[in-house]
Formats: structure tokens, sequence, C-alpha cells
């Protein structure tokens, strides 16, 4: 059994594959990650668009060996190749080649990199260049489940977790939508390394060092991931104490 999440603004206990909005990655379908803290950057970020004030992690169970080994039509990439390229750009457009799968799963288009996948679409990039600049993007995951039948039959939900808030744009300033979540993760991760309140760790990570690298995108720290950034505010820390 693999502990899969869904970020949300609602708890989320008999999820529907057909209700979410068209031309995503993956086509029409219930999204969900085995990675907790996109899960939660995705709450956060949807609590955002959509001005409201709960955010939730919603904890399944999900079967991925059933799904896999079944009946079930199952398509997994593995990195961002020409084959995971072309199928985003076509879902994006409106094709409906997701309908030929059951479960999807694969690297999620997030912001720094839909950015390579708008540029190719406009015809900026070239299908090269757009893939020689995807495989320097930090690996992630996105799991689409297209059927219901999948869901209602592979998916157990297990408890849903209502988050903190304000969102961290009302405490650290000039953030912005796209990086509030992976503010949110690198605060709460600081503050369990150090055995500290969240709110002492927001003051440490506002005023560090690194926190002005990111937010100003000097060098290329804002795109490592959060477990890196936090080892580099310890280090930092530690350097500081003695």
């Amino acid at each position: 059994m693999l502990t899969v999440y869904h970020g949300s603004t609602y708890r989320v206990e008999q999820p529907l594959a057909g209700v979410c909005r068209p031309n995503l990655d993956f086509g029409v379908g219930f999204y969900l990650t085995d990675l907790k803290d996109q899960a939660i950057r995705w709450a956060l970020r949807t609590a955002d668009i959509r001005h409201e004030k709960s955010v939730w992690l919603n904890i399944y169970s999900l079967d991925i060996d059933a799904c896999r080994n079944s009946s079930f039509h199952y398509l997994h990439f593995t990195t961002y190749d020409a084959h995971w390229l072309d199928f985003v750009v076509a879902c994006r457009q409106g094709n409906v080649i997701w309908q030929d799968y059951d479960i999807i799963e694969g690297g999620i288009a997030d912001d720094r990199v839909i950015r390579t996948i708008d540029l190719y679409m406009r015809g900026d990039y070239t299908r090269e260049e757009a893939l020689s600049r995807l495989i320097h993007q930090e690996p992630n995951n996105q799991i689409c489940i297209t059927n219901q039948k999948v869901i209602d039959e592979h998916l157990y939900f297990v408890d849903a977790i209502l988050l903190p808030f304000p969102s961290l744009s009302k405490e650290i300033p000039n953030a912005d939508i796209v990086m509030q979540g992976k503010y949110y993760s690198i605060v709460e991760l600081l503050a369990t390394r150090l055995h500290i309140s969240s709110l002492q760790a927001l003051d440490i990570f506002y005023n560090s060092e690194s926190y002005q690298r990111i937010v100003h995108r000097l060098g290329d720290l804002y795109l490592m991931s959060d477990a890196y950034i936090v080892d580099e505010l310890m280090r930092k820390l530690q350097k500081r104490q003695g």
C-alpha cells in the first residue's frame, strides 16, 4: 500500500474522478501525490487562489500494486522525457488521450516546468531545447486517477488534517503564490529539526541570508529541495553559534 496525499480547501473523504477542471497535465481525474510537502504546497496555493481560510491535507492509502497488475490501464512516466512532454502538451491543449488510461503517474508541470512548456507551445523553444531544460528540474510526482472504479476499489481514505492558517503570504512580505507553499514546508521542517515553534522558525527563516537569496532569485537556491535549504540554514546557525 502506498500513502498518498491530496491538498485541498476541503476534507475529501469520497473523491470523484470526473469533477476537476479540464486541460490539466494528465487530463481529468483525481490528483494525488506520494510527496507530503508537495500536497501541502498545492493546498496553500489553492487556498490563496480561492481566497479561502481552510487548508486540508487529505491522506489516503492506495493499493498501487493492484492498480499496476490488474486489468486497469496504467501509464507511468519515470522522467521528464519526450513522451512525458508530448503527453502533457496534448492534454493541456484539450486532447483526450488521457481517456486511454485509468491511472497515470509521473512528473508534475509545476510553475518552473510550465514556463518551459509554455515557451515550447508558443514556438519559442524547439522540442530539443525544452527537453534540455526539463532534465535539470527537481523531480516530483503526481498520480491522476481517471477511472472512478480505481478510486472505489483501491483508494482508501485514512485521515484529513486541517493545516495551520493564515498562510505565510501574510507573514512573509512579498511572498508570491508560487513560493508560499515552499516557504511553509521549509519553516515546518526547520521547526521540527530545531524542536521550536513554527513562529520561531518563521523568524529565523525570514531573517536569514538564504531567504534573501530565494526571494530575489540570487543563484539557484530557490530551485533546491526544502531539505537542502533547511540543511543550509542549519549550517549557518551552527556556524553562528560556534
